[in-house]
């Protein structure tokens, strides 16, 4: 088992488990933080985040504690632990294939902290650097709102010409280029909506139902992934 922890501070990459990294984190230099590269196999990928080899679920809840002392976090009016940031602990598992006890199946589980939206004027975050933040929590937000709204209307459709032409901003934050095959690709994907129990806070969370249950319309088909040479192999025997 592999795992690796992330954050997303003002639409920049930091790693949580190096510390040397987060040197830079407050800083507005322009590289700041890890790139963010594409590649036909493992599509959108973090450059050189450390990823860490754990064989119990005890080493896997000691870098996510790690992790959490690394994170922005910040007070305001409404909060006085408020998460500057996305935050996305991956999780990889690989295993011998027990059917044919040969070949490798991999499987990747992301568990994603989004920072609740913000508004100023409720929050009283009235620095620049905090309104920075606040800007680029919400466009981040906005878009992945627009990505589950286009992959949720594709289950409506029954042409597959008409879901074809549906064009999903997975590119227009970095949150949605990292979670691009978690919400839309070969997996589930299941939503977490936190409330608050006070009525004047009726609109954000008819807002937030209305985000998850949106999410809750989308409906992949996950497939197994294993070794495109075994699967071939095992198809060969099969037809044979």
């Amino acid at each position: 088992m592999y795992c690796s922890y992330l954050q997303i501070y003002n639409e920049k990459i930091f790693d949580l488990l190096n510390p040397a990294q987060l040197i830079n984190a407050n800083s507005n230099k322009p590289n700041a933080g890890l790139r963010l590269r594409w590649t036909a196999k493992d599509q959108f990928t973090v450059e050189n985040l450390f990823v860490f080899e754990c064989k119990s679920a005890d080493e896997v809840l000691g870098l996510f504690h790690q992790g959490i002392k690394n994170k922005m976090m910040a007070s305001h009016k409404l909060n006085l632990t408020s998460s500057r940031s996305h935050c996305i602990l991956s999780l990889r598992v690989e295993s011998v294939d027990s059917k044919t006890s040969e070949g490798l199946i991999s499987s990747k589980l992301d568990l994603v902290d989004l920072a609740g939206s913000e508004r100023t004027s409720m929050t009283g975050n009235e620095s620049q650097m905090a309104q920075k933040e606040s800007i680029e929590i919400n466009k981040s937000l906005f878009t992945l709102r627009q990505v589950i709204s286009t992959l949720s209307d594709a289950q409506k459709l029954t042409s597959d010409k008409k879901k074809d032409k549906l064009y999903a901003p997975f590119r227009d934050s970095k949150l949605t280029s990292l979670l691009k095959q978690s919400i839309g690709g070969n997996s589930f994907c299941l939503m977490i909506a936190c409330l608050s129990p006070a009525d004047r806070y009726f609109e954000e969370n008819l807002s937030t139902l209305t985000y998850a249950t949106k999410a809750a319309y989308i409906s992949n088909e996950p497939h197994k992934n294993e070794d495109p040479k075994t699967r071939l192999i095992s198809t060969l025997k099969v037809s044979f």
